[in-house]
């Protein structure tokens, strides 16, 4: 790199040229000094103004662009050596830390943990905490929601009373061994499932007990899923009923009509009828079926 001092101007780099012989050289001269560098809108209003370019000027105004690019180079790479320093410091501070908590004699500074947190301990691997610059820490303190039991509170325990705690939907997480392939669920775990609220209480209990959050969400979710399911095929029941009943009154007004001759009594209108301006289909289809195929089931009605 040399010495020379460098204006880095969003807008043209030259302030001032050298006074130039107006009779000597072409107009679109006067922008441009020896080795100066230009702004790219400033070579294009001199060429829009000029047809004609003398190649003396052209070469000025080749020389200045290039030492406009050579200026954007310089800069671009002192941006990308400052923000290579500045990701290099992230991660040499993530290898501390994460080399920091694998020590066994590395203790958290538990006076900066909130009440009731307990440790993750592999609970909730998926809990990753944002730490900036596109770089995480494991959630290693915890705590489960007490309203939404679906949700999960995580703090990584090395940023003091001043760490904001992150909040994590809970969900059942696959094995890690594959050995086994998948199968469907059993019909007996099913019925508990969709079974009685006394049946699926045993179910919910034992899950707690077991200890495995993910699990026990996701058995309380499709829970409420199967209600949800079964509400949804009541509203189509009593929609279904309801249309089959105003179908048989349309129906029956449709037969009065016609016993009373309706079409005759108006056979002057005939030729103002345009069938493409009907807001219905001559041939009715209304009727609503069921969207559920696996039948009647736990609440589902028949």
């Amino acid at each position: 790199m040399s010495d020379i001092s460098i204006n880095y101007s969003v807008h043209s780099p030259v302030e001032t040229s050298p006074a130039i012989n107006a009779d000597e050289y072409h107009p679109a001269a006067i922008v441009t000094s020896e080795n100066a560098p230009i702004s790219p809108n400033t070579v294009l209003a001199t060429l829009a103004a000029h047809n004609d370019v003398p190649t003396e000027s052209l070469r000025e105004i080749i020389t200045g662009l290039v030492a406009t690019i050579k200026i954007c180079e310089v800069a671009w790479e002192a941006d990308r050596t400052a923000m290579r320093t500045r990701i290099n410091h992230a991660e040499d501070r993530l290898d501390v830390t994460m080399q920091a908590r694998e020590d066994p004699d590395f203790d958290f500074n538990h006076a900066g943990v909130p009440t009731d947190f307990i440790r993750n301990n592999n609970r909730v691997p998926t809990f990753q905490i944002p730490i900036g610059e596109g770089l995480y820490l494991p959630a290693e303190f915890i705590k489960r929601d007490e309203d939404d039991r679906k949700k999960v509170w995580g703090v990584t325990g090395h940023f003091g009373t001043r760490e904001p705690a992150y909040a994590h939907e809970l969900f059942a997480r696959p094995v890690d061994h594959t050995e086994t392939p998948n199968e469907p669920l059993r019909p007996w775990f099913l019925h508990l499932l969709q079974g009685s609220t006394a049946n699926y209480a045993h179910l919910r209990d034992a899950a707690e007990e077991l200890g495995d959050w993910g699990l026990a969400t996701d058995i309380a979710r499709y829970r409420e899923y199967e209600d949800q399911v079964r509400d949804l095929n009541a509203t189509i029941h009593s929609l279904r009923a309801e249309a089959d009943l105003t179908e048989t009154l349309l129906d029956s007004c449709h037969h009065r009509l016609s016993a009373a001759n309706a079409d005759k009594c108006f056979a002057h209108l005939e030729a103002v009828c345009h069938g493409k301006d009907c807001c219905f289909p001559l041939t009715r289809n209304f009727a609503i079926r069921p969207t559920n195929p696996r039948g009647a089931g736990r609440g589902r009605p028949v």
